[in-house]
């Protein structure tokens, strides 16, 4: 699939998280046509496996161009993530990881473009710990107890700006644009 071809059949952002279609606005630039649809999750720790099947299983589904973004924190893909925050919340995820004597995780995002023929991926990766008690009025999911190494804020207390730009999906989404940039015209 080239920037052309995705001109003339432009892909969809396959989510239900309005809080994660905003931040990849923000970090696109422009608005993107998105569609919230059931997929079914494979029982697996490795982030690309799930992020492919969900994937081909979108394109099946919607027969065209699709971009999914899977995220993970310490090898826990992002399905298992999300279970954890409807169980313990943000709150008990951090406990859990202190409780076990290490609060060191990496975040990291996935993006895979499929079109049936190609697909392009792209990962972001940003390293922190998880610390309590949660802090800051921003962000979702768990942001409210991961900071990013080297910063005393977490992404919660950083502001958007600040976030997209040191974040794991901020980084996952401008390696997925120059990833696009460098595929040849068909």
């Amino acid at each position: 699939m080239s920037r052309g071809n995705a001109g003339r059949r432009p892909w969809v952002l396959v989510t239900g998280n309005a809080n994660k279609r905003r931040e990849a606005e923000r970090i696109v630039g422009r608005r993107l046509e998105t569609a919230a649809i059931d997929l079914p999750e494979i029982q697996s720790g490795d982030l690309i496996e799930v992020l492919r099947h969900k994937a081909e299983a979108a394109w099946q589904r919607l027969e065209r161009p699709v971009v999914l973004e899977l995220a993970c924190m310490n090898g826990f893909p992002g399905p298992l993530v999300k279970w954890m925050l409807e169980a313990v919340g943000d709150a008990g995820i951090a406990k859990a990881a202190i409780r076990a004597g290490d609060p060191g995780v990496v975040a990291r995002c996935a993006l895979m473009l499929l079109d049936g023929d190609r697909k392009v991926i792209a990962e972001g990766a940003t390293a922190g710990r998880l610390v309590l008690p949660p802090r800051g009025e921003g962000g979702f999911g768990w942001d409210p107890v991961f900071e990013p190494d080297g910063l005393e804020r977490t992404y919660a207390e950083l502001g958007e700006q600040v976030k997209d730009r040191i974040g794991h999906r901020g980084r996952a989404w401008r390696a997925f644009l120059r990833a696009l940039d460098g595929l040849e015209e068909v």
